[in-house]
């Protein structure tokens, strides 16, 4: 390794639980819980109150002997009791007819009282701020669920340490990714090393950068967390959300939920944050991270892994226990290059030096029985093609797309009439010109109440206006574009690589690896596989670890823990009925072996050259020929056109790019957006929309655009006739009311 860094190493553009006191008073005697008699209140005895019984005392403490008959009057003390007598002859008389002798007596005792006097005010002071002290701090723990984290102290024979947990997370890391030619650390982390890991995390939708990554870190679903896309309109504060623009989205009105940094914050944990999605917010409770690092594209590895260590290098008193690094290599390169070829081999390469870097790093400071790593992912990547495009113009209609306010999310696409009025005729129009489109098969279109649980995770949140009321859904390896944009980028469609589609598709998943004594002690064996999960239960995990108390999310924590029990481990002979990539059309991905398929794959995996000549679905019936004709004469030019995209720079209109801009610069407003820090919805939702709606993905694949059974042909005429009939009834009510109001 160079002193420069990694080989290759390129920058990438693109707190214990107090003591509770309690102050009780006691009754002597039980004249309170009598029944009270007004005819005969002086029969009884009612006791003086705590603050009259110590006015007494306080009052015999200034009462002189000789001077019983009189009630005390308040003097002038300072002259009274001045050591140097400088007494007026006033205050003598005053006193009354009182000897010398007694005087001189009284000289002392008075002095005494005094003292005495003092010292029970400073106790009854200090009492009373103690007490309203210990009431604050009771009310603040109600308030914000406090709780100090019960921290043993280790050492590693050299320093004394904190528990500590690391999270990596790898940019649009797909599983699948792993192998032991490309990445041979991490196979081994799979294989050999004692590590706790599913074959898969599923991310949540959509499963993009910003959204997942702060799933990652609040346990919840974007619909209660509130960052739904990369970019959206809330019509609520009517300002635009954009993840790029940092004067914009640092803002904490759009951030719900509590990250983990401050959930560690509260407890008495500090944390390091490097470069994560939202970790630069300065939420207005001030827990935030002790230490934030800003995004920064160039940056090499080695500085990451030095950023690490500086960290864990620092004395206890200033050293964090819970640290995250974020790495955007693997999805910058998705982007351009898509998911395969030798830019993506070399990423893979570097990446894995990197994580085995941080390994010897804690293995050199003997910290591996105190420190726990998680690496995780957001999402994984899929190939795009010029022959997979649905023209949004095309769908919307010439009378409606200038009707458009706003496009949310992408490559879904949430649609946002100027006017709510446009919202029912603009979906009528889209459903005409859906039913009449030959590449139907390949999208869906929504209303928004129709996707809210199965795509967003929710229906009852505060956040639900920043949905847009109509969204086109396409199918995994499809792209939603204009012909205005493809005339921009001169027909040839980018990026190369795309994710956000539903989380449901296999090459959506995403990567979940963990090790280290948390994962020892909880599972009781080494090298474990779990089941597949929800990213929602990160959060929850890394809690878990830093033995926090969760703050309120999705996710599953019983009995005081996570999802890392033993009841939760897969089964030895489990095997994954779908293979990698499961997509309906023919595409290059990696020709090596995966550690995936090594372990869990039905059948090996024949890793051969494909056909790039012939991009068209291959199970469709002859209805498709006329798009695979367009396939065939458009792959040969994106085979070739990966470093002129280098050079496709166009931006949104009123988006302004900020440090967090992904290196996909050649995008436009839509791509940008997603190429920064991509996040999903939550991984309990298995089912796709698709399904939802009674089609599979496998179906897809095996239905060609008018190549459908008869039965589903009798079915698309019924609609037709129904739907026309309503336009008809809806035509004739529209006249009715005109004439009545004319």
């Amino acid at each position: 390794m160079s002193a420069r860094g990694f080989e290759d190493d390129i920058p990438v553009t693109n707190l214990d639980e107090p003591d509770e006191e309690e102050f009780r008073i006691d009754d002597e005697d039980d004249v309170h819980s009598q029944p009270l008699d007004p005819e005969n209140l002086s029969d009884i005895e009612i006791r003086p109150s705590l603050f009259k019984r110590m006015g007494s005392k306080l009052k015999e403490l200034f009462h002189f002997p000789g001077n019983s008959r009189r009630p005390f009057e308040y003097l002038d003390n300072i002259e009274l009791f001045d050591h140097n007598h400088s007494i007026s002859s006033s205050s003598f008389e005053d006193l009354g007819s009182v000897s010398t002798d007694q005087i001189t007596v009284s000289k002392k005792k008075p002095l005494l009282r005094k003292h005495l006097f003092g010292l029970l005010i400073a106790l009854f002071l200090g009492f009373l701020l103690g007490s309203a002290a210990l009431a604050s701090k009771q009310k603040l723990g109600k308030q914000q669920g406090t709780k100090i984290s019960k921290k043993p102290l280790l050492n590693n024979s050299t320093a004394d340490f904190y528990p500590t947990t690391l999270i990596i997370s790898l940019d649009g890391f797909h599983p699948h990714y792993i192998s032991k030619e490309l990445t041979p650390f991490m196979h081994q982390l799979f294989i050999e090393y004692d590590s706790c890991a599913p074959p898969y995390m599923i991310p949540t939708n959509p499963t993009v950068t910003f959204t997942n990554h702060y799933t990652l870190v609040t346990g919840m679903k974007p619909i209660y967390h509130g960052i739904i896309a990369n970019k959206f309109y809330d019509p609520t504060a009517d300002e635009r959300f954009v993840n790029t623009n940092n004067s914009v989205a640092l803002d904490p009105k759009w951030w719900g939920g509590e990250p983990v940094w401050s959930t560690a914050e509260k407890q008495g944990v500090s944390a390091a944050v490097h470069m994560w999605p939202g970790s630069e917010v300065k939420f207005p409770n001030g827990l935030n991270p002790m230490y934030v690092d800003k995004f920064n594209k160039t940056e090499y590895l080695s500085k990451k892994r030095d950023r690490i260590f500086q960290w864990l290098d620092l004395p206890i008193e200033k050293r964090p226990e819970l640290i995250m690094s974020y790495v955007p290599n693997i999805d910058t390169i998705g982007h351009k290059y898509g998911i395969a070829g030798e830019h993506l081999k070399r990423e893979l390469r570097k990446v894995d030096k990197y994580i085995k870097s941080i390994y010897e790093g804690i293995s050199s400071r003997k910290l591996e029985d105190i420190v726990n790593v998680i690496i995780v992912s957001d999402h994984g990547m899929a190939p795009t093609s010029n022959s997979r495009l649905i023209y949004l113009d095309d769908l919307v209609g010439e009378k409606f797309m200038p009707k458009i306010q706003y496009t949310d999310a992408w490559p879904l696409y949430g649609i946002r009439p100027y006017n709510d009025s446009d919202i029912v005729p603009m979906m009528k129009e889209m459903r005409k010109n859906y039913r009449k489109d030959t590449n139907k098969n390949h999208y869906n279109i929504y209303l928004k109440d129709e996707i809210l649980d199965t795509l967003f995770g929710g229906s009852d949140s505060r956040y639900i206006s920043r949905v847009a009321p109509l969204w086109v859904i396409p199918k995994v390896g499809y792209s939603v574009v204009t012909h205005e944009e493809m005339k921009r980028k001169k027909d040839m469609y980018t990026p190369m690589g795309v994710h956000g589609f539903n989380n449901s598709e296999v090459l959506m998943r995403s990567l979940f690896l963990g090790t280290g004594p948390f994962f020892e002690s909880r599972l009781h064996k080494k090298n474990t596989k779990l089941q597949p999960f929800s990213n929602i239960e990160v959060y929850n995990i890394i809690c878990d670890s830093l033995n926090l108390n969760p703050a309120p999310n999705n996710g599953t924590f019983i009995e005081g823990m996570s999802i890392i029990q033993q009841n939760n481990t897969l089964d030895e002979e489990w095997k994954d009925s779908r293979q990698y990539p499961d997509v309906s059309f023919a595409t290059e991905v990696l020709d090596v072996e995966s550690t995936y398929d090594i372990l869990w794959s039905n059948s090996t995996m024949e890793y051969e050259d494909v056909d790039y000549n012939n991009d068209s679905d291959e199970n469709n019936e002859e209805g498709d020929n006329e798009e695979e004709d367009n396939e065939e004469e458009d792959q040969d030019r994106i085979e070739y056109h990966e470093e002129d995209n280098e050079n496709e720079k166009e931006k949104g209109d009123e988006e302004e790019k900020e440090d967090n801009d992904d290196d996909d610069d050649d995008d436009d407003d839509n791509e940008n957006e997603d190429d920064k820090h991509k996040q999903e919805d939550n991984g309990n939702e298995n089912d796709s929309l698709s399904k939802e709606k009674g089609k599979s993905h496998k179906t897809e694949g095996k239905e060609g655009a008018s190549g459908s059974s008869l039965w589903d042909k009798l079915g698309d005429f019924v609609d037709d006739v129904v739907e026309e009939v309503e336009e008809k009834i809806d035509d004739f009510k529209e006249s009715v009311n005109k004439g009545q109001n004319d």
